[in-house]
């Protein structure tokens, strides 16, 4: 009985305590009520393309730095590296001491990608894609089917425990993030 007397007790007291402590649940809220001040700091920005953007095609463009580089897969003498929310870089390496830039596969939205035979199964957005790799440099789209990653939509900043600008859909789509230093961002990822 003292056991359970001495456990309500603790319970109480925890509960009671509850307002004093700051447990960051504020601050993971993009409402008003939660927002408080951080002064300038490192946060994700979100980068918008309108809806009508010729940038929104699949299609194959001039090589380009590697900015948010991610995953990569190797079919024949070819890699692709992911470039997150934005495509694949196409890297030839035939010679292996050499691998050289080739071109950019522009895939807005993109995030992982698979390769099967000559095929990339990949995502734009919330649509899966399946791209014909067969007669490179000349990529054609074999299948794409919507709303397949629905979560994919609005992607969300890639780090969790960051600060990020909240996104504005009137803006445009959100293509991909950036980091920049922000005074005051209101969401927490």
């Amino acid at each position: 009985m003292l056991r359970l007397f001495t456990l309500f007790m603790l319970v109480v007291t925890l509960f009671s305590a509850c307002d004093r402590f700051d447990f960051g649940f504020n601050d993971r809220n993009a409402d008003r009520a939660g927002y408080r001040e951080v002064g300038e700091v490192q946060a994700w920005v979100p980068v918008y393309v309108k809806n009508d953007d010729a940038s929104l095609d699949v299609s194959v463009k001039d090589k380009r730095p590697t900015e948010e580089g991610g995953k990569i897969f190797a079919l024949g003498n070819r890699l692709f590296q992911v470039e997150t929310g934005v495509g694949l870089h196409i890297i030839d390496y035939s010679d292996k001491t050499k691998p050289v830039k080739v071109g950019f596969l522009n895939i807005p939205g993109c995030q992982e990608v698979a390769l099967k035979g000559n095929s990339v199964y990949t995502n734009s957005f919330e649509d899966m894609l399946v791209l014909d790799l067969s007669t490179f440099p000349d990529v054609k789209i074999k299948s794409r089917l919507p709303n397949i990653f629905p979560e994919m939509k609005y992607p969300r900043p890639p780090a969790t425990g960051t600060y990020y600008v909240c996104p504005d859909v009137s803006k445009g789509r959100v293509s991909h993030w950036k980091q920049e230093t922000v005074l005051n961002p209101q969401c927490m990822n």
